[in-house]
């Protein structure tokens, strides 16, 4: 599979050609959800989708909370926000290379599930980069990333989706965040069960 220009992320859902939409929010996260406090505060989500993670996290914070859906496709965005509301949660569009500068340093936590796995693989800099810039001091980014999303229609450096191992991890964030912890997810969508990895990384 050839990498994808924002143009195609767009058009993949104006033709409702969506197989990474589950219609559900992650397994990983609402596993979270459940046996940890909710995050609270201001929380990004890149790359969103339809917004299903967002809703999770918005109403799990509450009135605690501010969750703000972000992603490259508009129509996307407008599909998120067609969702009836179930706390203070928004959708933007927009590029999280570009990320607008009154966004800059005001997220307490950023939670990553599909943004990271798909981009190119040269661009992983540039995401810690800018999630660096979206976090406060201190502010925490939580995600699930692909151990090994490799199947039948491609191999490793054929997605997206990507995969990345903790060692890869540890090298790219960790001139601007410290591992907390990271453990393998026990629920997972069917067929990502033990490919996936929980992370918790703090923003030095």
């Amino acid at each position: 599979m050839m990498e994808k220009n924002p143009n195609e992320w767009e058009q993949h859902y104006l033709d409702q050609n969506i197989p990474w939409d589950k219609g559900r929010p992650a397994p990983a996260l609402v596993a979270f959800l459940k046996d940890h406090p909710a995050p609270t505060g201001r929380i990004l989500v890149p790359g969103c989708g339809m917004g299903h993670d967002v809703r999770a996290l918005s109403a799990a914070g509450g009135e605690a909370s501010e969750v703000i859906g972000f992603d490259l496709s508009p129509t996307a965005m407008k599909l998120a926000d067609d969702f009836p509301k179930v706390g203070r949660e928004h959708f933007l569009a927009g590029d999280y290379f570009k990320l607008p500068e009154e966004l800059h340093h005001s997220f307490d936590w950023i939670w990553e599930h599909t943004c990271f796995c798909a981009i190119d693989q040269d661009q992983r800099a540039s995401y810690v980069q800018a999630s660096a810039k979206a976090l406060k001091p201190g502010g925490k980014l939580l995600g699930v990333f692909y151990l090994n999303p490799y199947d039948d229609e491609h191999a490793p450096g054929e997605g997206p989706p990507h995969g990345c191992s903790l060692d890869e991890l540890e090298k790219l964030f960790g001139d601007l965040f410290e591992i907390t912890e990271h453990w393998q997810p026990s629920d997972a969508y069917p067929g990502r069960e033990g490919k996936e990895l929980m992370v918790i990384l703090q923003k030095r």
